[in-house]
């Protein structure tokens, strides 16, 4: 269980949460934490009991940032085309806008226990599912091929807008949202229907 966000938890995610996506979850030591806040490692076990506690709640941030986005998307009543347009725009915001925090979701969540790990698997396997699904609208709207390999499609767009986050710049001369109609616009160039 997660403990309250006061000031001082919320400086020590923000940090811990760079340490992550820098060093990793294993290269990362509660000293690492503890120096990055300025606190000694003995008071910092006042605001967090264990490493893997804070890797939890890190994790299920950026699981919620997704899943939550993701929902308006879902079940809305736009073409799938353009929801595909949008879930990716909210996808690559979420990376842009919370890096550390989406990076620690994407890499480093297998080094939950095993009962946070088993939590996050179905966050994540939801959230594919409403890619699949967005796709699978698009193949019975006509807009997509009928042949298309849904399943596939949707992790080919999930692999590239999760791999993102090693090259995009946020300073670069594209935003998240360009980067985003691009990836799309060639994902439909080989899905879209004749």
């Amino acid at each position: 269980m997660s403990r309250p966000r006061t000031g001082q938890r919320e400086r020590i995610a923000r940090a811990t949460g760079r340490l992550f996506r820098h060093k990793g979850y294993h290269g990362t030591s509660m000293a690492d934490i503890g120096e990055a806040v300025g606190l000694r490692k003995a008071s910092l076990y006042n605001h967090l009991s264990t490493k893997q506690d804070m890797l939890r709640e890190l994790v299920e941030r950026g699981a919620a940032l997704f899943v939550d986005g993701m929902a308006p998307i879902a079940t809305s009543t736009d073409s799938a085309v353009d929801r595909l347009g949008r879930a990716m725009r909210m996808h690559l915001r979420v990376v842009a806008e919370h890096p550390d925090v989406a990076i620690v979701f994407l890499q480093e969540w297998r080094q939950l226990d095993a009962e946070a790990r088993a939590r996050v698997q179905a966050s994540r396997d939801h959230y594919e599912e409403a890619w699949r699904a967005i796709i699978a609208d698009g193949v019975r709207e006509g807009r997509l091929r009928p042949e298309l390999d849904i399943r596939f499609a949707a992790l080919s767009l999930l692999s590239a807008a999760n791999w993102a986050y090693q090259w995009y710049d946020p300073h670069g001369p594209l935003t998240a949202e360009d980067v985003a109609d691009r990836f799309v616009k060639l994902a439909l160039a080989g899905m879209e229907s004749g």
